[in-house]
């Protein structure tokens, strides 16, 4: 699992979950400052989403009001992968949610406003000149913006899972391929004894040497998802 959220060139804004970053009003319990950025750090624990997350497997969250960002974070999950929230890490993840964000805004404009236009100029001209096959007509068009939207998620989640290898190489090589390797057992870790796994059951499979973030930030199997925004952090 890992976390997908956003920044660009073009100083685009997201918001990420931003009711949950407003509710976060308490004092974090740590605070960085990266690229004129502020993260603030609160522990799940002290909130009410730790069921509606945790027992999800989903131990970080990622939350902006696309300015700054509030990370809600398990206590025990961050205390195992804590290197993987320093500083330099973040800074890297936040270049990649960033740039994610212009790619996925870039992408809708490029088809939202040209299939939005084709579609009003048929439907005019449907209305007005060809009446009696104004449903079928409709129709048609209803499906191309179908399958536009299947198009364009597919080729937004291709580019974001590439930025997201390329991100993963880049915080592999900050703190060590060894290191890495250890943060992914600690995950694994993690796992078993927040939900009392036995031997006998499988656990999440990181085949791919990947450490999970969140929904909203996650470092992916190479052979998963397309999913959400935002996404799935640190």
């Amino acid at each position: 699992m890992v976390d997908v959220i956003i920044k660009t060139t073009e100083e685009l804004t997201m918001k990420l979950n931003p009711k949950i970053y407003k509710q976060l009003t308490t004092e974090p319990f740590e605070t960085q400052n990266v690229d004129g950025k502020t993260i603030e750090f609160h522990y799940m624990n002290d909130t009410p989403y730790l069921f509606q997350y945790a027992s999800k497997g989903r131990f970080a969250v990622w939350t902006s009001d696309g300015q700054n960002y509030k990370v809600l974070i398990e206590k025990a999950y961050h205390e195992a992968l804590h290197d993987f929230y320093q500083f330099d890490v973040n800074k890297i993840w936040l270049n990649f949610l960033e740039k994610v964000g212009g790619i996925s805004s870039k992408i809708n404009r490029l088809f939202i406003i040209p299939t939005m236009v084709i579609y009003v100029v048929v439907a005019t001209i449907a209305y007005f000149y060809f009446q009696e096959l104004t449903l079928q007509i409709l129709l048609g068009m209803i499906v191309l913006v179908v399958v536009s939207n299947i198009f364009q998620s597919r080729l937004v989640n291709k580019k974001v899972k590439n930025e997201n290898i390329a991100a993963q190489d880049k915080i592999r090589a900050l703190i060590g391929s060894d290191e890495f390797d250890e943060l992914v057992k600690a995950q694994e870790q993690h796992y078993k004894e927040y939900f009392k796994f036995t031997e006998e059951e499988p656990i999440v499979d990181q085949s791919a040497q990947d450490v999970s973030y969140d929904e909203n930030q996650v470092i992916e199997d190479s052979e998963e998802e397309g999913d959400d925004d935002g996404t799935e952090g640190n």
